[in-house]
């Protein structure tokens, strides 16, 4: 678990089986994965680049040469939410249908080995641990956020991404990386994923 995970108070219900109750493929996304790289309004930009500032300051603060000394929680305070730009989720299928993914109605989520719960309305698109996911609420997209998107085909991702960037005016934030990307600008987002050609220029 890195620096710059949030940690959360771990239930203590027992383990389940839940995965053998749903008729259906599942996909599971591990709780401390959530919203770890995200897609956000551009409208968060400044509040970003100080979050991210604030980041790296207690880094260099807490760096003892061969660890960290204390754990940073950041802040999930957005001054534009997600939901403020009306996403519908059709509109944003229709983005996602360029990765080629399938399209995964029950998704989990949990820690450890053994504990699973559904996380209810939302949707993935992708396979194993490396996927695309939203969750909504009457019909209006809540969150979209990523795992392991380094083993989705980078050229695919790159244009969805910016398709999806172009549509609703939106960034994606890394915080494993704390890395901010203007997903308007195709060219930073071949940087960010390592598909831009030098040849191409």
């Amino acid at each position: 678990m890195g620096l710059f995970d949030i940690f959360k108070n771990k239930k203590s219900t027992r383990p389940n089986n839940l995965e053998s109750t749903i008729e259906g493929k599942t996909i599971f996304f591990h709780e401390d994965d959530y919203r770890q790289v995200e897609i956000v309004p551009n409208d968060n930009l400044t509040d970003l680049e100080k979050e991210t500032k604030k980041v790296n300051d207690f880094a260099n603060e807490h760096f003892d040469g061969s660890g960290y000394t204390d754990i940073y929680v950041r802040s999930d305070d957005n001054k534009t939410e997600l939901n403020q730009r009306l996403i519908k989720p059709n509109d944003l299928e229709q983005k996602l249908e360029i990765l080629g993914l399938e399209r995964v109605l029950y998704v989990t989520t949990g820690y450890g080995q053994t504990y699973r719960e559904l996380h209810k309305d939302c949707i993935a698109f992708g396979k194993d641990y490396s996927a695309i996911y939203y969750d909504f609420k009457d019909e209006i997209v809540q969150g979209i956020w990523l795992t392991n998107h380094w083993s989705i085909d980078r050229k695919q991702l790159s244009e969805c991404l910016h398709e999806i960037g172009k549509n609703w005016n939106l960034l994606l934030q890394d915080w494993n990386l704390i890395e901010t990307v203007d997903l308007n600008n195709k060219q930073a987002i071949d940087n960010y994923l390592g598909t831009y050609d030098e040849n191409e220029k």
